[in-house]
C-alpha cells in the first residue's frame, strides 16, 4: 500500500464507502469528497490503470478484489489511528479525524497492526458496546467504518 499516493487512497475509500450503500459512479464520488468531476475521472483512469477498480467511462466504478483489500486497510489505518487518539489519548472526535487522516498515510503496516493489538488489550470493547444500527461493519475487518470501535469475534 505504501506505493499509492494521499490522494489515491482518498479516492479507494470513498469508493468502497460509497459502495457499501449503492451504485458508485463519478458524481457521488464528486458529490462525497467534494470534487469537480473532472479531477475524479483522472484519478479514476489512474485507479483503474493500477487495476484497483474497473471503470468505463459514463459506466459503474466496482473495486478489484486488489482495490477493496487496499480501501479496508485504509479504513483500518484509518479507524485505528482515530480510535487511539479519541479512547486512549483523549484528543476530541474532529481533531482526532483530522490527524487521523493524514497520519494513515505515513505509518507502516507493522506499526498501524501493534497499535491496533494496543488498543484491544487496553480498551478491550465487548459487542454490547457496540451500537450495531449505526455502525459500518466489514467481517473482514473487526473494525466499525463509521464510529472507528473494535467488534469483537
Amino acid at each position: 500500500m505504501n506505493n499509492l499516493t494521499a490522494s489515491q487512497t482518498d479516492y479507494l475509500k470513498a469508493i468502497y464507502l460509497i459502495s457499501l450503500k449503492g451504485e458508485v459512479k463519478v458524481t457521488k464520488i464528486a458529490d462525497y469528497l467534494n470534487y469537480s468531476k473532472p479531477s475524479v475521472v483522472r484519478a479514476l483512469k489512474n485507479l483503474r490503470d493500477l487495476k484497483l477498480i474497473i471503470y468505463e467511462t459514463q459506466g459503474l466504478i466496482k473495486m478489484t478484489s486488489k482495490g477493496e483489500k487496499y480501501a479496508k486497510d485504509i479504513i483500518r489505518r484509518d479507524n485505528v489511528l482515530r480510535q487511539f487518539m479519541i479512547d486512549i489519548l483523549g484528543v476530541d472526535r474532529a481533531q482526532a479525524k483530522i490527524d487521523s487522516e493524514n497520519m494513515k498515510h505515513a505509518i507502516s503496516c507493522y506499526t498501524i497492526t501493534k497499535l491496533e493489538k494496543y488498543i484491544k488489550n487496553i480498551l478491550n470493547i465487548e459487542e454490547e458496546e457496540i451500537n450495531e444500527d449505526n455502525c459500518v461493519y466489514d467481517c473482514n475487518s473487526e473494525i466499525c467504518a463509521s464510529c472507528g470501535r473494535f467488534i469483537k469475534n
